[in-house]
């Protein structure tokens, strides 16, 4: 792999390689962002770079460290939880085995640990021995969503790396060049991933169905508004189904509406349903107000997660964008 191949994170990119080039490199580091910003990716460039016989700018990707990394049978890099399990004591009791023996074929060690967070209280106590003295020749990445689920001592000890949503922009060039798919498609899926690039290349091989998941929304806001409020009790049901998935249907809702807001003042190049520009403009012929609505939906979004009357806040959520919208 080459940076390159990871969309965005140009200033992590160019930390990293700056800290290799000028011998900077710290003993732990932390990749912290949302599921899908490219951690793992990057990790395992960063790895190469590590190990790699020849590394400037980037791996050579031609000497035998780096033949071994790609095809993840580096003798000198070691992958801990490669799923999404919980981290346990033996498996830390593994890592500092490995840990205090020389590397076989590398001046250094890389450990990768994945989803650094779901170590056990007891994982994560003996992890930390191993950060108060740290083997001058092992590199140690844990990747996590939310760094507040580390121990603190852990994070006092670590190169703290922050992973930020990737432009709009990059993620539509690397979706173009990646995918022969319809331009329409690409830009609804950079739109709609929240700048998070795996998202949007989930949503282009339909491993994620949230571009149809907005037609049944829309459908429904487009029902709500056109009826009276008994329609309200009539779409209780596809809420109730789809309460594991309403985080994200409110997020269409707040989109659509923004959509409709946006062409209701003429400024159709912020729109991001732009295959739906016409039934936006038919919705916004009798809208009321423009932005408390989308801070009533955001508020509506927060008490679910509070786990407040789930019912009630569904009905008056449906209710508000009526009494907003009614045509």
């Amino acid at each position: 792999m080459l940076y390159k191949d990871v969309a965005g994170q140009d200033e992590i990119k160019n930390f990293l390689v700056n800290s290799i080039n000028n011998n900077q490199i710290s003993h732990c580091y932390i990749f912290e962002g949302p599921k899908g910003m490219g951690k793992y990716d990057l990790s395992l460039v960063f790895a190469q770079s590590l190990l790699c016989k020849d590394f400037e700018l980037d791996p050579c990707n031609v000497c035998s460290d780096c033949i071994k990394v790609n095809s993840m049978n580096h003798p000198d890099m070691h992958i801990v939880n490669n799923g999404e399990n919980s981290i346990k004591r033996e498996d830390i009791d593994e890592l500092i085995e490995s840990i205090n023996k020389k590397p076989y074929e590398s001046n250094k060690k890389v450990y990768i640990i994945n989803n650094a967070h779901e170590m056990t209280i007891q994982a994560a106590n003996t992890f930390l021995k191993t950060l108060e003295e740290p083997p001058g020749d092992s590199i140690i990445i844990l990747l996590t969503n939310n760094i507040n689920l580390l121990l603190p001592t852990i994070i006092s000890r670590c190169q703290i790396i922050k992973f930020k949503n990737v432009n709009t922009g990059i993620i539509i060039k690397y979706l173009k060049e990646k995918y022969n798919e319809d331009e329409e498609k690409i830009i609804l899926a950079a739109n709609y991933s929240n700048g998070i690039l795996n998202k949007a290349v989930n949503i282009i091989n339909g491993k994620d169905n949230i571009l149809e998941k907005r037609m049944e929304v829309i459908d429904i806001f487009n029902k709500i508004i056109k009826s009276d409020s008994e329609i309200i009790f009539e779409v209780e049901n596809y809420f109730e189904v789809q309460k594991d998935n309403i985080d994200v249907v409110i997020e269409i809702f707040m989109v659509w509406i923004r959509d409709i807001i946006y062409v209701n003042h003429n400024i159709e190049s912020l729109v991001i349903n732009k295959d739906l520009v016409e039934l936006a403009n038919l919705h916004g012929t009798g809208i009321k107000v423009d932005s408390e609505l989308i801070q009533y939906l955001q508020s509506a979004r927060n008490n679910i997660k509070s786990n407040v009357n789930y019912k009630l806040i569904i009905d008056n959520m449906l209710l508000k964008i009526q009494e907003v919208f009614k045509i």
